[in-house]
């Protein structure tokens, strides 16, 4: 590889960060947002200082799951009819709306709050196509890895302030002052959708949805079809080992929590350092070349640690998995990104592809619970090691980074794809 190339690209990533700073700002503030509400609002807040029932955190987890993955589809295509723009201000304003909600809900009929959990669901559906259909007007070929691995550190900057930044406000502050963080962050959210700039390739709102076959045309596409198979493998394999993390501490290392995590610090550490750097060497050498040597060193890597458990060895070998996949995951969102703009409705496709990933994050763990019952934790490494590696077999054997225009259905969509491509909007 040419160092000096990835280097340049590198140094490209400020630009996109001047350009893109409003999408990663908000993409910061719902995440940063959604932590606060459902893991320590819900959860400490509600059963300890205002005496609700401890399962509504729960339920109106679920609320927020459901309705997200029910409507992710139909919203990426309202996305398309209403424009980039208006979708962010919708979703956004529908998140604002939920959060608001929940502040007195809490004090006069907490049970409603799973109510305002769906409502969230359903505007989180609508804003997250839209954010990357907004990202994917605004930067090139060349620029989406990039682009979407700084995404990816934006919601885990979030992860960090969301949770540390809740933790710390519940020792000294009450519930009523606590919920003026979120609501305040999704409020900045939602201005900074309303002033957020239109650019020519947005394109203009469609009047019409469309049509069964037109979708079915859209989605079914090869390289669409692989995708997809590789985002649900994916998500599967991420959401089992979540499921099994302590599991596998406890049951196969034989150590406490806190000896696990320095465990495996360098692998999260790692992870999260070559985000960047793997979404820079996305965009120079293209988006296949990573993926596929990148999740299939990872489940590999996985492999290995379902076999032998001496420390030192556990140590490295999830350094090097952590860094694989942290060089891979860019690649997914900037393919969904390409495979979404070579059509008129790529905030449907998007939609498809996320909803996708919700299957996949529901399954995965549905599969860990039932490997961790019947065989133990290493078979779950197994099973993800070999997910993993399902996941560099498919982008290996598809054609994904492939030319869409050029092998594109000749279908009458097609046709208008073809020549919205080309031509471009107003």
């Amino acid at each position: 590889m040419n160092v000096r190339a990835i280097r340049q690209s590198l140094k490209g990533s400020a630009g996109i960060v001047r350009r893109g700073w409003p999408l990663f700002l908000m993409a910061f503030l719902i995440d940063a947002a959604f932590l606060f509400i459902f893991l320590i609002a819900l959860q400490s807040y509600l059963p300890e200082s205002l005496h609700g029932s401890p399962a509504i955190a729960g339920w109106a987890l679920a609320a927020f799951g459901l309705a997200k993955l029910l409507t992710q589809i139909g919203s990426g295509f309202v996305t398309d009819r209403l424009g980039t723009r208006i979708a962010l201000i919708a979703g956004t304003g529908l998140l604002l709306v939920a959060d608001a909600s929940m502040l007195p809900l809490a004090h006069v009929a907490p049970w409603l709050i799973i109510g305002a959990a769906a409502i969230e669901g359903l505007g989180s559906s609508l804003t997250w196509p839209a954010v990357y259909a907004a990202g994917d007007a605004r930067f090139e070929h060349g620029e989406k890895a990039r682009f979407t691995a700084i995404l990816t550190l934006a919601t885990g900057a979030a992860l960090i302030v969301g949770l540390a930044g809740g933790t710390a406000i519940d020792a000294f502050a009450s519930f009523n002052i606590a919920m003026i963080a979120p609501i305040a962050a999704v409020g900045t959210a939602f201005a900074l959708a309303l002033f957020l700039p239109h650019v020519r390739d947005e394109g203009r709102p469609h009047q019409s949805m469309p049509l069964p076959g037109e979708i079915r045309a859209v989605l079914a596409h090869p390289q669409r079809a692989a995708f997809a198979a590789v985002v649900l493998t994916e998500a599967a394999a991420l959401g089992a080992l979540t499921a099994a993390f302590r599991a596998y501490g406890r049951d196969v290392l034989g150590v406490t929590l806190l000896h696990q995590a320095l465990f495996l610090a360098p692998a999260a550490v790692l992870g999260g350092v070559m985000v960047v750097p793997g979404g820079a060497i996305a965009d120079r050498f293209g988006v296949k070349r990573v993926m596929v040597p990148g999740f299939a060193i990872t489940g590999v890597c996985l492999l290995l640690l379902s076999r032998w458990t001496e420390p030192a060895f556990v140590v490295g070998v999830a350094a090097v998995a952590g860094a694989a996949f942290g060089v891979a995951v860019p690649s997914i969102a900037s393919t969904m990104m390409t495979l979404a703009g070579s059509t008129e409705n790529r905030g449907g496709v998007i939609g498809w592809f996320m909803t996708m990933d919700g299957f996949g994050h529901a399954a995965g763990p549905a599969l860990a619970g039932v490997l961790l019952a019947v065989l133990g934790a290493r078979s779950v490494l197994i099973a993800t090691g070999a997910l993993f590696v399902g996941v560099a077999y498919i982008a290996f054997t598809s054609r994904l980074g492939d030319d869409m225009r050029a092998h594109e259905m000749p279908t009458p969509i097609a046709a208008s794809l073809t020549e919205s491509t080309i031509g471009g909007q107003s």
